[in-house]
């Protein structure tokens, strides 16, 4: 049985993870468009190319700009924002039930002993989560039936020696090594943007003083200014910094975990344990749902 489950998790993980990285990518191609658009009006608003009766460069400007409003209107009806942040939480939420149900952690212990209660509880569980979502649809595929799946209720019955595994490998493990990988990639962006940013400034500076002794006759310092000011506006979009701070603390967090994953001996205890594990994981998350709520 492979160590990491998730092809197996249910309906409502699935949708919500689907629709996470649909609004993910809908947010950034229409942010980086209309950035790009306002960028492209500040550069050809400040000079004229004559073309017959016309300024081609006013004509591309505005271009620019109609371009820009409509994408602000699309991400101000449409609200991609909105369906990335509620689909993403819903899917971890699903995705903490779950493993939480399959391994045996509170409050789906095993040593409860009544499986219909524990499914019962799941399936309420479940249904407060999709309770709570206002901003996307979150539509299984027709051969996802069941919020509880075979492959659930079969590392369930296993032993708890083979549960513990199965934490271990394919949660634990696979979670702090993408956090890990995660907060090196924002902290190396967020350098990297940094550096370009202070360069632009730098660069608008200078060419103002040019400006102002009359060596150019272009408005160069508007220019850099707005490609300066996309430039923030994208790393607002991005929050590198940000992302790289928590996952660096979730990453941290997981490594104590891994540290006393095989100190449970009882289903109590590893009951318990499992809670422990994933408010830590869910913590992170919370944090992240925070700063764009």
């Amino acid at each position: 049985m492979a160590s990491n489950p998730e092809a197996g998790f249910p309906a409502l993980y699935q949708a919500a993870d689907r629709g996470a990285v649909v609004g993910q990518r809908r947010l950034l191609a229409a942010t980086s468009l209309r950035l790009a658009s306002l960028v492209m009006a500040a550069v050809f608003g400040s000079f004229s190319i004559d073309a017959g009766q016309v300024d081609a460069a006013a004509l591309v400007a505005g271009a620019a700009l109609a371009t820009a409003l409509v994408t602000e209107v699309y991400l101000l009806t449409a609200r991609p924002d909105r369906q990335w942040y509620e689909a993403r939480a819903a899917a971890e939420s699903a995705k903490t039930l779950a493993w939480r149900y399959l391994v045996g952690g509170e409050p789906f212990g095993r040593d409860v002993g009544d499986d219909a209660r524990v499914d019962l509880l799941l399936h309420r569980r479940f249904s407060e989560i999709t309770g709570g979502i206002k901003g996307f649809a979150p539509i299984p595929p027709a051969e996802e039936e069941s919020q509880v799946t075979a492959m659930m209720r079969d590392i369930r019955a296993l032993s708890l020696e083979e549960r513990q595994r199965h934490y271990m490998t394919g949660r634990i493990n696979d979670q702090r090594t993408w956090y890990s990988i995660k907060a090196r990639y924002h902290d190396r962006r967020a350098s990297q943007w940094s550096v370009a940013l202070a360069a632009m400034e730098a660069c608008g500076l200078i060419a103002a003083v040019l400006n102002a002794v009359q060596l150019i006759n272009i408005d160069l310092p508007g220019i850099l200014g707005a490609v300066a000011a996309a430039g923030i506006a994208w790393l607002q979009t991005r929050q590198h910094q940000q992302l790289a701070t928590s996952y660096s603390i979730a990453a941290l967090e997981l490594g104590d975990i891994v540290s006393r994953v095989e100190w449970p001996r009882t289903e109590s205890e590893w009951a318990h344990f499992v809670d422990e594990s994933e408010e830590a994981i869910s913590r992170e998350h919370m944090l992240w749902w925070g700063s764009r709520s």
